[in-house]
């Protein structure tokens, strides 16, 4: 490229150019609901190569610097150099503040612990310079939790742009308080859109008032027990429509959650996770959720239901086809499962069915005779069947193969 097109290039296609080349996927969470967003391996090598390619921009040339410095500092995972990470955030650049660029911050607890009454001054010094912070994450931690300790009272921070919380609790750290306490994070989110939860709750809070979040849409669940799910409960969550399920939780727990939240939920999502091959989980999230207007679910991950005779409101249903390594070589139990799956959908009581999505690689399913005649016999019912894309186009030329 000569140096007369570089200067001809105006700075918002730079700008694009730039996002698109230093993207690592999943790098920043957004807080609206996408079918199946986070249920990917998680890309560590990804993450790293964007990271670098990110370095490498903002030394080319001012220009690239001016537009490429506040996506360099817009994910930030606090880790050893701690003290020097404060001191880049407190910088300016263009007469803004660094710390103003980072909208996804992952902090993990190590940096919040409590040896001395200012042992956790850095993390809090961290938070305060970023005052857009759109998401935060506190992280399982790696190793064991209990050679992290929590002797002092920690400070809250308030977090008015927050939208995405993703936690996982640790009873000791609770104990501080503060930053450390998820119901003082979430009294000092008034915004938040999206929560994921974790973790093993041993002591249950009563918090007097209900704790209340207005804006909250998403609530995804990973593994945790049943007084965690019991004190979830108590919250008032009127904006809550969509629910994602990362693991079947124990002694049907998950049924407390249909029980109290189901009537309101709009969208139901299982994750890619084998413990749902154990048992049964749509029957009972289908009874509870009559009103439910959309599920998604791995096809290889998840039981087989039986037929559900019982009227429910579901207009949309999503299918992922990312193989599980536990069955690739039960090639007769998989077969079973697809016909029984199959069977499922095309004859269960769902009178307002209009769409299957279909995501991941369906190439070789689409063309299992089985597959035809359920595309057929849908259709026929007045149900499209879609890939992802949209594009029916790709579905149609691979059935005519």
């Amino acid at each position: 490229m000569s140096r007369h097109d570089h200067q001809s290039l105006p700075p918002e296609l730079w700008l694009t150019i730039i996002r698109w080349a230093t993207y690592a996927p999943l790098g920043l969470d957004l807080p609206n609901f996408e079918p199946f967003y986070g249920s990917s391996d998680h890309d560590s090598q990804g993450e790293a190569d964007a990271k670098a390619v990110k370095c490498a921009v903002v030394q080319v040339c001012k220009l690239w610097r001016d537009l490429a410095l506040g996506i360099l500092y817009e994910d930030v995972k606090v880790g050893r150099g701690v003290q020097s990470l404060v001191e880049v955030l407190g910088k300016t650049y263009n007469d803004e503040p660094l710390g103003r660029c980072v909208r996804r911050l992952e902090l993990p607890y190590h940096h919040t612990a409590t040896i001395t009454n200012t042992s956790s001054d850095l993390a809090l010094q961290i938070l305060q310079q970023c005052p857009e912070l759109e998401t935060l994450v506190r992280p399982f931690m790696q190793g064991s939790p209990d050679t992290v300790r929590y002797e002092f009272p920690i400070r809250s921070h308030s977090f008015l742009n927050l939208k995405r919380l993703e936690w996982w609790h640790y009873n000791d750290a609770t104990r501080s308080g503060g930053i450390n306490s998820l119901l003082d994070v979430l009294r000092h989110s008034p915004n938040l859109q999206y929560l994921v939860l974790g973790g093993e709750m041993r002591t249950y809070t009563q918090t007097g008032n209900a704790l209340e979040l207005p804006a909250l849409k998403t609530l995804r669940l990973r593994r945790m027990n049943p007084l965690f799910v019991r004190q979830i409960c108590q919250w008032r969550l009127p904006s809550l429509v969509h629910v994602v399920v990362d693991f079947p939780l124990e002694h049907n727990t998950l049924d407390t959650i249909w029980q109290v939240f189901g009537a309101r939920l709009c969208t139901v999502e299982f994750a890619r996770h084998v413990g749902f091959l154990l048992s049964d989980q749509i029957t009972r999230f289908l009874h509870g959720c009559p009103q439910v207007k959309a599920f998604n679910y791995f096809l290889n991950f998840t039981s087989s239901p039986p037929i559900f005779e019982q009227p429910c409101a579901l207009e949309c249903i999503s299918l992922h086809a990312f193989p599980c390594g536990m069955i690739t070589d039960m090639i007769t139990e998989a077969q079973e499962r697809l016909t029984l799956h199959l069977a499922f959908l095309s004859r269960s009581s769902f009178p307002a069915l209009r769409r299957i999505i279909l995501y991941g690689d369906w190439e070789e399913l689409l063309r299992d005779p089985r597959f035809v005649q359920f595309r057929q016999t849908m259709i026929s019912r007045g149900c499209s069947i879609e890939r992802a894309t949209g594009d029916m186009h790709s579905c149609d030329q691979t059935l005519s193969v």
